[in-house]
């Protein structure tokens, strides 16, 4: 069927199913025709979801792992610096994947996958390092409603969730230790909490110690959360060699990796890519 609609069996952009560009809401052209091709960038055609369309070839369809191809952040946190925040990869069968992630006004933006790893049969636990603490100075620091804090706006935005950390002389009146706050004002030299989102500042009294007290006042952001998707085409949903849609979903369905079988074909040829041997790994790589 495939040979005979357009007359060639190749894995190529130029050869792919002109009309497979509407699953982007895309108008079937060339030119969509050959961006949709392999596409893996997160968000390109609609927010929160990848999509893309490969040719999978029969030895594809004989992997049933393979290495992280893809994270989908699915709370970017907050309270984190300007360094990249780590993680930690476990479970799902294989080893080696090593992901780190970009930071922007303190939540996560971005990802790198230094390493696949391989042989991940299911997707694999991403655990993200929590926001460095950050040290203030209960005394000087305070005045009034507001708290000092250089550049704090590299760190939170309105609406960021914090939880304070300190020892009774080190911490200024009206807040708890260990309690909840919501960041209502954050600029670039200050951040004013209340108790509830979007609340009214909480009032604050100079602390009778400061930060170089045992324990200081920390103020510490939430902590990330992100899924990992792993290649392989037996056990992840690709019912048949062809061309087929890949789609990665996002909020509640992260993580889940859907393919739609457009034109099922056992014969299709050429080198597969580096980006689709990733995601769809062969058996003779």
């Amino acid at each position: 069927m495939a040979g005979s609609q357009w007359g060639s069996y190749a894995n190529s952009a130029a050869n792919s199913v002109l009309w497979g560009v509407v699953n982007a809401k895309l108008r079937a052209n060339s030119v969509n025709q050959a961006a949709f091709f392999e596409n893996t960038t997160p968000s390109a055609y609609i927010t929160g979801v990848t999509l893309g369309q490969f040719g999978v070839e029969p030895s594809q369809m004989q992997t049933y792992n393979g290495p992280v191809d893809q994270v989908t952040i699915t709370f970017s946190g907050s309270g984190y610096g300007a360094a990249n925040a780590t993680s930690v990869i476990s479970g799902g069968g294989g080893s080696g994947a090593n992901v780190t992630f970009t930071t922007t006004t303190g939540r996560l933006s971005g990802y790198n996958i230094n390493n696949g790893g391989s042989s991940y049969e299911t997707n694999p636990t991403v655990t993200i390092a929590a926001p460095a603490v950050i040290a203030i100075n209960g005394n000087t620091a305070v005045s009034g409603n507001t708290i000092t804090l250089s550049s704090a706006n590299s760190y939170f935005l309105v609406g960021d969730g914090i939880s304070i950390s300190s020892n009774a002389t080190s911490l200024p009146g009206g807040l708890t230790s260990g309690s909840r706050y919501y960041v209502v004002l954050a600029n670039t030299t200050a951040i004013k909490l209340s108790g509830t989102s979007g609340g009214s500042p909480i009032t604050l009294t100079k602390a009778s110690g400061d930060n170089t007290t045992a324990g200081g006042f920390g103020l510490l952001g939430d902590t990330a959360t992100a899924v990992a998707i792993t290649g392989g085409a037996l056990h992840k949903g690709v019912a048949h060699a062809g061309w087929v849609v890949r789609k990665v979903g996002s909020g509640g369905r992260a993580g889940r990796v859907q393919y739609e079988t457009l034109v099922a074909s056992g014969t299709l040829t050429g080198t597969i890519s580096a980006v689709a041997n990733t995601v769809l790994p062969s058996s003779n790589s």
